[in-house]
């Protein structure tokens, strides 16, 4: 969390200098490149990370390294079938020269990112998250630093585009050293590995590639359908949100390996998918309320005073991080259920619906009918999720009691509105808060105050 945190941090380092260097406009537009490339990305995962942490336990070394590689092949394909069909997308559309190109160039960023997040998938597995993130952190400072660079150089759009490639490639190469004694970059072409994995991953990969892209839709649509200002006012807004929507999705793939041995075993499975949603609530309305007590501090200093428009729409799109975190821990559950059927038919309606809203809100709310849009759908997912979660595990530990100490604390926490200081303070004293109610309320699991307890005995010493 510390290593993810400074990450966060450089990627807004990023962002500040691509908003304030480009512009609303242009940085409308790369915004819009590059979540169509994340686009193309959710789409060909397929699920193949979490289908192989899951696996990494399972097998023997050598059959493990067969299965890699053959994981390995599959994504390669899949994502050069997936850029192709963006770049015939924007041309489709009518998108400038400038996009098309750049859509080539984050896409080559795309292929590398792959063997990457394959390689990823025997530290997420051992749970040598440090080393993980140091690589991640790295990334993201190589690609700060070329950003800046070129801002320096005064280059134009295209550029940009090449920073995530190049910091790509660098990160290949350290995370390729980290685990060189586990597992090696080579591809397999096992036909029976294939008709296995297609067999094995194909309802779940649906499911959670339709998860992982729906919210990157309402950019394109954004970008089809609104002005170029209200679409920049967007894409500054999710640039924010999409770093701070990482974190559920870190914090569980981190827990994943536990759920998917608890599979089986009734009562550890109950006990781990109540207090999963307990943490997941506790800290998604705490992450919602720093983001919308935050956000005008932070739309300052990113965009400065062009992009003020943006503040209203973080604060929206803030709502996020509560449903995203409930709506995912659910999700990963399912998946070591092998639920997926009904993973795939939540997650389908989900973007049915959002597609739906922001065609209706965006032309008439511009950037806060597509905000909207996404809570909305978010909201609906978790839901369902959540309801076919307690059906699938009876003995389930969750419990609405979780709500009024999270309510009281985020009401209290609220109060830090009436105080005269600016948003920095405000977040910090509304964190303050909201986490010694719901520590005082005992609304914290017991687990995560020992591990806390352990973690501030051992570095005693030190």
């Amino acid at each position: 969390m510390v290593g993810y945190a400074g990450g966060v941090l450089v990627s807004l380092g990023s962002a500040t200098i691509l908003v304030r260097y480009l512009g609303i406009a242009s940085f409308g537009r790369y915004v819009t490149v590059t979540s169509l490339i994340g686009l193309a990305g959710g789409v060909t995962e397929a699920g193949i990370v979490v289908y192989g942490i899951r696996e990494w336990g399972a097998r023997a070394e050598a059959d493990r390294r067969q299965l890699m590689a053959n994981l390995l092949s599959m994504r390669l394909i899949l994502s050069a079938l997936g850029i192709a069909c963006a770049v015939c997308f924007g041309l489709a559309v009518g998108y400038r020269q400038v996009l098309v190109l750049g859509t080539l160039v984050a896409g080559a960023g795309l292929l590398l990112q792959v063997p990457t997040d394959v390689l990823s998938i025997s530290l997420q597995a051992q749970l040598q998250l440090g080393r993980l993130s140091a690589v991640e952190l790295s990334r993201r400072v190589l690609a700060l630093v070329i950003i800046g660079a070129l801002a320096l150089l005064d280059a134009g759009l295209l550029p940009f585009f090449a920073a995530s490639t190049i910091a790509g490639a660098a990160a290949l190469a350290l995370i390729a050293w980290i685990v060189r004694s586990s597992i090696t970059i080579r591809l397999g072409f096992d036909r029976q590995i294939w008709r296995e994995l297609f067999a094995e991953t194909l309802p779940y990969a649906i499911a959670l590639s339709i998860a992982a892209i729906y919210l990157y839709v309402t950019v394109i649509i954004m970008s089809l359908i609104a002005s170029v200002h209200q679409t920049g006012l967007f894409a500054t807004s999710f640039r924010v949100t999409q770093v701070a929507l990482t974190i559920p999705g870190l914090l569980l793939t981190a827990v994943f390996p536990l759920m998917a041995r608890a599979r089986g075993q009734q009562q550890t499975q109950g006990d781990m998918v109540g207090k999963v949603f307990t943490v997941a609530v506790i800290c998604g309305v705490w992450m919602s309320l720093a983001i919308a007590l935050g956000a005008p501090f932070i739309i300052d200093a990113i965009g400065g005073g062009q992009a003020r428009g943006a503040v209203s729409v973080l604060q929206i799109q803030g709502i996020l991080l509560t449903v995203s975190f409930v709506s995912t821990s659910s999700a990963f559950n399912l998946v070591s259920l092998r639920r997926y059927r009904q993973l795939m038919i939540a997650s389908t309606c989900a973007l049915a619906f959002n597609i739906l809203l922001a065609l209706v809100l965006v032309p008439a709310l511009g950037a806060r009918g597509g905000a909207t849009a996404d809570v909305i759908s978010e909201a609906l997912m978790a839901i369902a999720l959540t309801a076919v979660l307690m059906h699938a595990v009876p003995q389930h530990q969750i419990k609405a009691s979780v709500g009024p100490p999270v309510l009281l604390a985020a009401v209290l926490s609220a109060t830090v509105l009436l105080l005269p200081v600016g948003s920095v303070a405000r977040v910090i004293g509304a964190t303050i808060i909201y986490l010694g109610v719901v520590l005082l309320m005992g609304a914290i699991p017991d687990e995560v105050i020992d591990a806390a307890r352990r973690l501030r005995t051992l570095r005693a010493p030190s």
